[in-house]
């Protein structure tokens, strides 16, 4: 609507007096509905596409396009749907191991388990997002989605990758554009990752030590900070033996490195401050080198590898006890 100051302004401007119309609100009503119209042709030309031809159509997904095809799924991505598809960029493909790609290039079935890990069944809009939220891809195994806010920003992510540009709709679904390549993780819980990796030995004897394996195994968001082997033998001579014969206290010191408010991955880690599982505080931040650091009242580490994804949360490695 156009305020009466400036409709005055028209009508008294001895250009226009006697020559336009002022602009009316009627006018201004009708206006904005050709306007509306106009979007919303533009819109629906926009996702009258296909997911396929919507990406094809911008070169930033030129590898992404490339190995939907040599897997076999561009007919099913084009037809089939309606999908929701988190699309990696090109520049997201070139950042992954150079070794991993001629992997994937050389067996079609592992690529094509690649592929449909990105891909979730329906069409889920940026809307319809919730924090926490636990999605089946297609390849089969789940998707975290979080949403994470600080001082007004918000991050999206899934497993811990940014969403950078969302709701790109096409007549099938909708593509979210992410910057970097989602691997399917080797699968299990807490416990099961961190016993599957050979860094975590003398972490897991001290879980099972304080009988805290059911509780690390249970559903739930998880964000674990776990200390590595070489971690453990920084303590004091003798500190390790001497926790472990005393249950309650060993259990002290791991309930530090677990926080059980929610799933944090390392985009929503910085300068949060947060709850242990024994209440401690704990805060997250970058040093002064870029180095991402966590610390309790009891000690600091560096993350040395951030977002190992597990089915009931998420772990970082760190590389000394809090």
């Amino acid at each position: 609507m156009v305020s009466d100051g400036i409709q005055a302004s028209l009508w008294q401007d001895p250009l226009l007096h006697g020559r336009f119309r002022p602009y009316t609100t009627t006018m201004a009503a009708a206006t904005a509905t050709v306007f509306l119209a106009i979007c919303l042709a533009f819109t629906n030309a926009q996702a009258s596409g296909n997911l396929v031809e919507v990406l094809s159509g911008n070169k930033d997904f030129s590898m992404l396009v490339d190995l939907v095809v040599k897997a076999g799924l561009a007919d099913t991505v084009a037809n089939g749907g309606p999908f929701t598809v988190f699309a990696p960029t090109n520049a997201a493909f070139a950042n992954l191991d150079p070794a991993l790609v001629d992997g994937l290039l050389a067996d079609t079935e592992q690529l094509k388990s690649v592929l449909l890990y990105h891909v979730v069944p329906g069409r889920v809009l940026s809307s319809d997002l919730s924090n926490d939220l636990v999605v089946n891809s297609a390849q089969g195994s789940p998707l975290r989605v979080n949403i994470y806010e600080n001082h007004g920003y918000q991050k999206v992510t899934v497993n811990g990758v940014r969403v950078v540009q969302p709701d790109l709709e096409a007549s099938n679904g909708v593509a979210h554009v992410i910057d970097e390549v989602l691997l399917p993780p080797a699968g299990g819980d807490i416990v099961d990752v961190l016993a599957g990796d050979s860094r975590f030995t003398t972490l897991v004897q001290a879980v099972q030590a304080a009988g805290l394996v059911d509780t690390l195994k249970s559903d739930g968001t998880f964000t674990v900070f776990a200390p590595t082997d070489e971690a453990f033998a920084r303590l004091p001579a003798g500190a390790l033996d001497s926790l472990v014969k005393d249950v309650p206290a060993l259990t002290t010191v791991l309930l530090r490195h677990v926080v059980t408010s929610g799933t944090y991955y390392s985009h929503g880690l910085c300068w949060e401050k947060l709850t242990t599982a024994n209440n401690m505080s704990l805060k997250a931040g970058y040093n002064k080198y870029g180095n991402l650091m966590v610390h309790t009242a009891e000690g600091r580490a560096s993350i040395v590898q951030p977002d190992i994804n597990a089915s009931n949360g998420v772990i970082h490695v760190i590389d000394n006890i809090i």
